[in-house]
Order: structure tokens, then C-alpha cells, then sequence
């Protein structure tokens, strides 16, 4: 049985009547690894709202995506307010397993196309002054340490900041794990690959100069760093 007909028994067997269902994720693109799972997306006039379930279908792992007709809108909204387009992207480059309404699924991949290619909204002043400050602060972190334990945690998680600061700065989806990477990269090849030699640099040396630099570059870039004056919930 192909991956496919084994997502198609899924969808059967669970929402025999759903208007519309996808193959989605890393197998829809070919792009499966050894630990990859199935992820389906359905939609389903019965269902009253979204939700999502995991289970195995003998020894594959599936991650179920379920909506109504109308409450993938929300999912949508969220996302692209979110900066990471979990949805859209999954709808827009899916694999049609079962489509019994046409109409819907060109609406709802087209909706997802221009989700995509409009790309997040951008950040408002009060939150591009927020996250420099609170990136100004872990580098600050940084500099200080003197605990090599602790400096390895600061740099884990200014990868995770910076990466998602230099994105939404930019206007740029943005992604968590193995999608920031790929959103740097589709941001900006180049410098993707600078952000990873500058800390793969830091975790085979323990050398922290070129993280410090890129974050540095990456504060300049924005309006400098962030401290004096900086305030929350003041009334």
C-alpha cells in the first residue's frame, strides 16, 4: 500500500463523507525521512471546530488536522498574525487525497496562496522596540557570562531570537526548529548560511565573538540597542 492509499483508508475509515482532504507535510513533498509522520489535513461540514489528533495507523505516526468549512479562518488569521503559516502552507503545496467540492478546495488553496505571498503583517512599533530591547538584554547576558554551562544556554536561545528578530523585522515568515533555518534560507540564502557558521563557530570553539557580532550587526540594522528609556504596563 502507497502512502498515499494509506492516508486515503485513514480519511475514510474516520470522515467518510468530509468534503476534502490533504497529504500534507514532508511526504507530499517527497522530502520523507525515517521519522517523518503523515500529516492529513481534513475538512468536514459535520465537524463543529478545528482540532488536531496524533495516533499510529500500524507503524506510521499521523498527525490529523480537522476543520469545518469555515473554521480554518481562524487557523488562517492566527497564523499570519503569528508569522508562521503552518496552515496555509499545508493547504497551498498539499496533495489532494479525496476533493468532493471543488469549488471549495480552489478557494481555500487560493486564499492560501495569497496568505503566503503577502507574507506576515509587520510588527508595530511598540513590538519592533520590545523585541530589540529584549534582544539587547540576552546579549547583554552573553557578554557577562562567566559559566560556560550558562553561556551555552544564552547563545541557544539568542539563535532562536535573533533568527525570529531578523524575519519579522524584515517582513519575513518566520518558522520554529528545523523552519527557521528554512525561512533564513528562503529570506536570504547567504546570510542564512552566515548565521549558521557564526554559531556552529560558538558550539565547536566555545568562541562567542561572531554571535555577538551577528546580533550586534542585526541591533545596528534596527535602531541600535535597546535599554535607556525602555518601559511595559507603565501608566
Amino acid at each position: 500500500m502507497t502512502l498515499d492509499d494509506c492516508a486515503k483508508t485513514i480519511v475514510a475509515d474516520r470522515f467518510p463523507s468530509c468534503e476534502l482532504a490533504l497529504l500534507a507535510g514532508s511526504v507530499s513533498r517527497n522530502e520523507q525521512t525515517a521519522t517523518s509522520d503523515l500529516d492529513i489535513v481534513v475538512f468536514d461540514q459535520s465537524v463543529h471546530s478545528s482540532f488536531r489528533e496524533s495516533f499510529y495507523e500500524g507503524t506510521w505516526p499521523v498527525e490529523l488536522f480537522v476543520h469545518s468549512l469555515t473554521s480554518f479562518q481562524a487557523i488562517f488569521t492566527a497564523d499570519q498574525e503569528n508569522g508562521t503559516p503552518s496552515m496555509p502552507r499545508m493547504v497551498a503545496e498539499g496533495r489532494v487525497l479525496i476533493e468532493r467540492n471543488r469549488p471549495f478546495y480552489q478557494q481555500i488553496k487560493t486564499e492560501a496562496q495569497a496568505i503566503l505571498t503577502e507574507g506576515p503583517p509587520l510588527w508595530s512599533t511598540r513590538t519592533q522596540v520590545e523585541k530589540r530591547y529584549f534582544l539587547t538584554d540576552t546579549l547583554e547576558d552573553l557578554r557577562g557570562a562567566t559559566l560556560h554551562e550558562e553561556t551555552w544556554f544564552i547563545v541557544n536561545h539568542l539563535m532562536e531570537q535573533l533568527g525570529e528578530f531578523v524575519l519579522r523585522m524584515n517582513q519575513q515568515w518566520m518558522g520554529r526548529s528545523k523552519w527557521l533555518y528554512r525561512s533564513l534560507y528562503a529570506y536570504d540564502s547567504d546570510y542564512a548560511e552566515f548565521f549558521f557558521l557564526s554559531f556552529q563557530h560558538f558550539f565547536q570553539t566555545g568562541d562567542a565573538k561572531k554571535v555577538v557580532a551577528l546580533v550586534e550587526q542585526a541591533l545596528e540594522d534596527t535602531g541600535g540597542p535597546m535599554f535607556a528609556g525602555f518601559s511595559i504596563g507603565k501608566k
